[in-house]
């Protein structure tokens, strides 16, 4: 657990007089740098401040690198929303660090959370390479270093005359601008969480990085080839529930802890370990015609805790995980999924192409289709 007063008292303090004395480094980096960051440590929601090799940073000071920058407003973005559309207004975060040994280390807190900002995107990013080589972001996002992570977001949620601030979340924010895509992660203020901020929580940060995985895997894509939504199935809310179902796994895998999200929010229904099933009410949700009735993050808590059951019993993630990436693509061909250029499905069908992805290792497709038909419901017949 994490207290501010702790981290004042007990390490910001020295550190600023040894910053005095020895003499804060602010030059430009190039190459892997040690970085004292908040990160997660053995254990369920266990975090701790220790040094970490940041890889792909370009500047320190800006904290700006290949995977994107950290970056400020102090005006509300949605009411200026040409700052998002421009980045004009968008400054980097004012840091400070000094030299201990062979890590730099924040000299105060604003430096810390925007240091463990960048990192938890890196983390990410480093992720998603080892899992599949091929999938390689700063390859595929046209503009990926110009990736923006907003510490200290300020946003407004509500409709008009009733609209405050939003606050303890964590946000991946796709805006296209033209022809360009810009990509956004808000890192929102923190009021009401007790323990692990959700900009501070590995797991979650690498959750909305999973998001932008999706929207440059299946969803750009998808868009150029002009495909088409069918009807018959409930299509367009399966994918919702997917994206967020993914993202909940390989946010477990970037920090190993499947309740990652309860660091944050204890009470929520989106421990990984604990088994889900697409019960007939959750289905019925997903079917339904109404968005009102509908919460993506349902059926998604339903199919990431199906994936991490395949995984243990399989004993290889990894495997999962990159599974799990190679689907957000081939959704667009499977024969389950698609036909004549057009999208129809529901969880049942992602499954078949699921375990078609994992042919080539005849135990792992055995397995995954085991768990399938445990979980899927009605979903699963004839798998």
């Amino acid at each position: 657990m994490l207290s501010n007063i702790t981290y004042f008292v007990r390490f910001t303090v020295p550190s600023l007089f040894l910053c005095f004395l020895l003499g804060c480094n602010q030059n430009a980096l190039l190459g892997p740098t040690s970085i004292t960051v908040i990160q997660p440590s053995a254990g369920h929601c266990q975090y701790a401040i220790a040094p970490a090799t940041f890889q792909t940073l370009d500047n320190m000071q800006e904290m700006r690198g290949k995977v994107g920058r950290v970056l400020h407003s102090s005006k509300n973005l949605d009411e200026n929303p040409e700052i998002l559309r421009t980045g004009i207004g968008l400054k980097p975060v004012d840091t400070e660090f000094f030299k201990a040994e062979n890590s730099y280390v924040p000299a105060d807190l604003d430096t810390l959370f925007a240091a463990s900002l960048y990192y938890s995107v890196e983390l990410g990013y480093l992720q998603t390479k080892r899992l599949d080589p091929n999938i390689d972001l700063a390859l595929i996002v046209p503009n990926f270093s110009d990736t923006r992570f907003v510490h200290r977001a300020i946003r407004s949620s509500g409709g008009y005359g009733s609209r405050s601030e939003k606050s303890d979340n964590a946000e991946y924010f796709p805006l296209k601008v033209g022809s360009t895509l810009l990509n956004y992660f808000f890192s929102y203020p923190t009021e009401e969480v007790k323990d692990i901020p959700l900009g501070l929580n590995m797991g979650i940060m690498n959750h909305e990085f999973t998001h932008m995985v999706f929207q440059h895997l299946f969803y750009e894509p998808g868009t150029r080839r002009n495909m088409d939504v069918g009807s018959t199935k409930p299509t367009a809310h399966t994918l919702a529930a997917l994206d967020e179902g993914n993202a909940d796994y390989l946010g477990f895998l970037a920090v190993q802890d499947p309740g990652y999200f309860l660091c944050s929010f204890p009470y929520e229904n989106r421990d990984l370990g604990r088994p889900k099933a697409f019960t007939t009410d959750v289905i019925s949700r997903i079917e339904s015609g109404s968005d009102d009735a509908f919460d993506p993050h349902e059926g998604g808590a339903v199919w990431a805790a199906i994936q991490y059951e395949i995984g243990q019993t399989l004993g290889n993630h990894q495997v999962v995980g990159k599974s799990l990436l190679r689907l957000m693509s081939n959704i667009l061909d499977c024969p389950s999924t698609s036909s004549n250029n057009t999208l129809n499905f529901n969880f049942g069908d992602l499954a078949r192409c699921h375990t078609n992805i994992l042919s080539s290792d005849s135990r792992a497709q055995q397995i995954a289709r085991q768990v399938y038909q445990k979980y899927l419901g009605s979903y699963g017949a004839g798998l």
